[in-house]
């Protein structure tokens, strides 16, 4: 005689095993789970900072700076790097030679937009002319350059 637990363990088995789906059916599940994978490369979790109150912070206060007559046009290759924008309707970049230049936007422009960079398309003579040029956002909005200023330190 057959071991009862046996049986009825196989046949529990049999019943319980799912069924084969038929062929151009998708596995659901599967799609499902190959989804919440996708999902899972691509989700980046930036933990919040909180700050006690035995922790110091130090901050330095932007050196003052005063803006000078500069020429109308820089050359592209001059220009080494975007310094960011500080005030509403300028952006600030660096030249190779280290010194900055503050390139004045139009009123109807914020300069708010470009605080991730900006492009610029050149003309043939490779420069940035105030007046003539202008610099658009990554966004896509376009603004003219009404002026160019460079920065000296206050002294």
């Amino acid at each position: 005689m057959p071991n009862p637990f046996l049986v009825a363990s196989s046949l529990l088995l049999f019943v319980a095993a799912p069924a084969a789906a038929p062929a151009g059916v998708p596995d659901w599940k599967a799609v499902t789970l190959n989804l919440q994978q996708e999902q899972q490369r691509v989700t980046i979790q930036v933990p919040r900072v909180t700050i006690t109150s035995s922790a110091t912070i130090i901050v330095r206060r932007a050196p003052h700076v005063v803006e000078k007559k500069a020429k109308d046009c820089v050359k592209v290759q001059d220009i080494s790097g975007f310094a960011g924008v500080n005030t509403q309707d300028s952006v600030d970049l660096v030249l190779r030679d280290g010194s900055l230049l503050r390139a004045k936007l139009g009123r109807k422009c914020q300069a708010l937009g470009f605080y991730n960079g900006f492009y610029v398309k050149t003309n043939k003579d490779q420069k940035i002319c105030a007046g003539r040029d202008s610099i658009r956002t990554r966004a896509g909005r376009s603004c003219d350059v009404e002026d160019f200023k460079t920065l000296a330190l206050e002294r």
